[in-house]
């Protein structure tokens, strides 16, 4: 499959993007640094990135989620790939799907370990985001832990530290 327009990675901060930052004493950001991951990781499909907001996703408001949604919707590429913090990423998820355009594939990734520490998963859920993209039909989606869920059915375990599909609400009769 030739991709003839850029991969798009929009990042909004979350665990996946947070540094040390030795003068706070704690984690937390300075910049994006998605495109130096791209570039580690050897690309080779088109790709431009884009920071929407540097922050943990338990202070990401609906507001911010609105803000994101109407970003995606706006993104002329079809192929985006969405660097979220992971306790409410699924949240971001869903409103995705009920705003992006049609013809839009949109994977959520984020991490369980920040990328700057040992022992992270973050690198391999964004090569696992940038692959699930452009093979993806239309849509939005969670891509974590080698699986891919549709934004809809996504849920973070936190108890387990990963993602799960979340079982059907049966539908009552009325």
């Amino acid at each position: 499959m030739a991709i003839h327009e850029p991969l798009v990675f929009l990042s909004c901060g979350g665990t996946i993007e947070k540094i040390y930052l030795p003068e706070a004493g704690r984690l937390g950001f300075d910049r994006s640094r998605v495109a130096d991951w791209a570039e580690r990781c050897r690309i080779t499909a088109p790709w431009r990135t884009e920071t929407i907001m540097l922050i943990d996703s338990l202070e990401m408001t609906d507001r911010d989620r609105q803000h994101l949604a109407q970003k995606i919707a706006q993104t002329p590429e079809s192929r985006i790939v969405v660097l979220h913090g992971t306790d409410t990423m699924a949240d971001s998820a869903r409103t995705t799907m009920l705003h992006r355009k049609e013809h839009q594939t949109v994977v959520f990734t984020g991490a369980m370990v920040p990328e700057s520490l040992g022992q992270s998963d973050a690198l391999f859920n964004f090569g696992f985001a940038c692959a699930a993209v452009q093979f993806l039909p239309a849509g939005a989606y969670v891509a974590m832990n080698g699986k891919i869920f549709p934004a809809d059915r996504a849920q973070k375990n936190s108890a387990v530290g990963r993602f799960e599909e979340r079982p059907e609400t049966p539908v009552r009769a009325r």
